[in-house]
């Protein structure tokens, strides 16, 4: 029984000890199916919405003060917009002129076509006023995404998915209200070999537009989802692939479909990539993680800087013992 007790007070102590140097937390952040996932933060909390498909009610929403510890608050909506039909996919926050838009990709009523839709409300909790379709394109426009430069709004989407011919990421600019478009559209980027290509996040940065992107196949066991970076000096492209190791987010067992962004004030880059089994093993949800690369080898948020992570099947001790422990989050 001696034994037993130091046993347990090493373990406890090596965990008491680790932890007061960095805290830990747990991937994934939020459990269960929650793709696509959108990151907004306003003031002082972080606010997640994504994809619900076919569930009801329609693009979850939840609320953190850390990136780690989030509550669900409610959806985006209660009831389906009158136009909309199914597939309820891929919503994107942003935040212009005091308000909170939502862009979202959903099948019309009509034609079954997927297209994007915007949703309007005071914060993103609060009451959402739907204004219809903002880009019909198309067999399917799917995986909006919004890019302000110089004053003036852009949004951003895969096209040409489910057609013969490449597939393309297009962009176009929007009115001074962010509700419809205001122009002809360009493409950003060519898949000339379809192998897929879609979830794209836009940015502008020392003088580059760039688009980091998914590519190849998003879903079921033989998923070979990867992520690529692509950039040119000019708005409407077109953008050239920066070359990368091969299958590299492969090898780090995540896929980014839908990799929502958001800036903190020293110009970090938040990630809420969705995690991916390699194959033959059983998949996971769909569920936010966060990146356990960054500076130092810790977590790469600027506010998680001293923390590192446990992975899901993490083996070393501190994450044995927190798993033994039940523990989630510690310190």
């Amino acid at each position: 029984m001696r034994k037993i007790f130091t046993l347990l007070f090493c373990a406890a102590s090596l965990a008491t000890g680790l932890a007061q140097q960095e805290s830990y937390f747990t991937n994934p952040v939020i459990h269960g199916d929650v793709a696509d996932p959108s990151i907004i933060r306003i003031d002082q909390t972080y606010y997640i919405t994504g994809t619900s498909s076919e569930w009801a009610p329609y693009y979850p929403v939840f609320t953190s003060t850390d990136l780690v510890n989030w509550q669900q608050t409610g959806h985006v909506f209660d009831e389906k917009p009158e136009w909309t039909k199914s597939s309820f996919w891929a919503p994107e926050w942003y935040q212009h002129k005091g308000k909170v838009y939502v862009y979202y990709t959903a099948r019309k009523q009509s034609d079954n076509i997927s297209c994007i839709g915007v949703a309007v409300a005071d914060s993103p909790t609060g009451k959402f006023k739907d204004y219809g379709p903002v880009v019909e394109f198309g067999k399917e426009a799917i995986d909006a995404f919004i890019l302000e430069d110089k004053g003036k709004l852009y949004i951003s989407w895969k096209a040409y998915g489910l057609d013969n011919q490449p597939i393309e990421l297009l962009a176009c600019k929007l009115t001074d209200d962010g509700l419809r478009l205001d122009g002809k559209p360009f493409s950003l980027l060519r898949d000339d070999e379809r192998q897929g290509m879609e979830g794209q996040h836009w940015f502008k940065k020392d003088g580059y537009y760039y688009i980091i992107y998914s590519v190849r196949g998003c879903c079921g066991p033989q998923s070979d989802y990867a992520v690529s970076v692509a950039r040119s000096k000019k708005l409407e492209g077109p953008l050239r692939e920066i070359p990368r190791k091969p299958d590299l987010a492969r090898k780090q067992g995540g896929s980014l479909h839908r990799s929502r962004n958001d800036y903190d004030y020293t110009g970090r880059t938040h990630v809420l990539p969705m995690p991916r089994l390699p194959t033959g093993k059983r998949l996971l949800p769909r569920s936010p993680t966060l990146p356990a690369r960054g500076e130092n080898g810790r977590g790469s948020l600027a506010s998680l800087r001293n923390r590192g992570i446990c992975e899901p099947h993490a083996t070393h001790a501190i994450c044995r013992v927190r798993t033994s422990a039940g523990i989630r989050f510690l310190g």
